[in-house]
């Protein structure tokens, strides 16, 4: 009996220990990354693994405490173990491919990414799959074997990205005057960013009821709509305050009379 109570006792501590130490791990990982400005771009993953980690240390110690041995039980079920090893097939693929993705660096959590035709930001990168939340709030699981081998897009690479929007105007509109405008809208919205990039304006198409414009330009992440917004705003109101009004679809119908008629 006392020694029954002193291996509680003992297990007890080593799960205090391990989960002190996992604590201290994690907290170690946060100050380095502070101290040298990096971003942590895996949070919930780090945390994931060194959990793992932790608690697989912890199990073995406390099965030396009990003094057992998986040997002979492992050794018992070798058939078994054919059979098992064949179920966890998919999931040891899955396994590997995580790993992967994490060594390579082809994921990283917060980023904005489409996999196959899947589009959100990314929330954790487990071992066998990965969690990514869409823009209406739907929580997707991918298996890491997907991810792996899928073509992924990363829709925010970089701090800044360019987007576009479309303009139509009139047919008697004087297009050099119009080329300008646009150009100084861009110039003059503050939400557009403007050093190192190259932002344009450039002609789209003589479409049916307009002459219809482009204008590229660039974006932070944390602006990226209110940005589109202000500067069709602000296009609209140039425009108008010219006298230049963007055309709406229209439909000529005539009406032939005929001779008798």
């Amino acid at each position: 009996m006392g020694s029954i109570l002193v291996n509680l006792v003992k297990t007890l501590l080593t799960c205090v220990i391990s989960y002190a130490i996992y604590k201290m791990l994690l907290r170690l990982f946060y100050e380095l990354s502070y101290k040298f400005r990096k971003e942590l771009k895996l949070k919930n993953t780090i945390r994931l693994i060194l959990g793992l980690l932790v608690g697989l240390i912890a199990l073995m110690v406390i099965l030396n405490i009990w003094q057992v041995n998986l040997i002979p039980y492992l050794t018992a079920y070798g058939v078994a173990g054919v059979v098992i090893g064949l179920a966890l097939q998919e999931p040891l693929v899955n396994f590997f491919s995580g790993l992967l993705v994490l060594v390579t660096g082809k994921l990283s959590e917060g980023k904005v990414v489409d996999i196959e035709g899947t589009t959100g930001t990314v929330e954790v990168i487990h071992f066998n799959y990965t969690i990514l939340r869409t823009f209406d709030g739907r929580k997707v699981i991918i298996p890491n074997r997907q991810v792996w081998n899928s073509k992924v897009i990363d829709f925010w690479p970089d701090s800044v990205r360019r987007v576009s929007i479309k303009v139509g105007v009139p047919y008697d509109s004087n297009i050099e005057k119009v080329v300008q405008i646009l150009k100084k809208c861009i110039e003059e919205e503050p939400l557009v960013v403007k050093e190192n990039v190259t932002n344009f304006v450039d002609f789209s198409a003589f479409s049916s009821s307009s002459i219809d414009f482009e204008v590229f330009f660039w974006v932070r992440r944390e602006s990226f709509f209110e940005a589109k917004i202000s500067l069709a705003n602000r296009i609209k109101q140039e425009l108008e305050k010219e006298g230049i009004k963007i055309p709406y679809p229209q439909l000529d119908v005539h009406i032939k009379k005929e001779d008798g008629a």
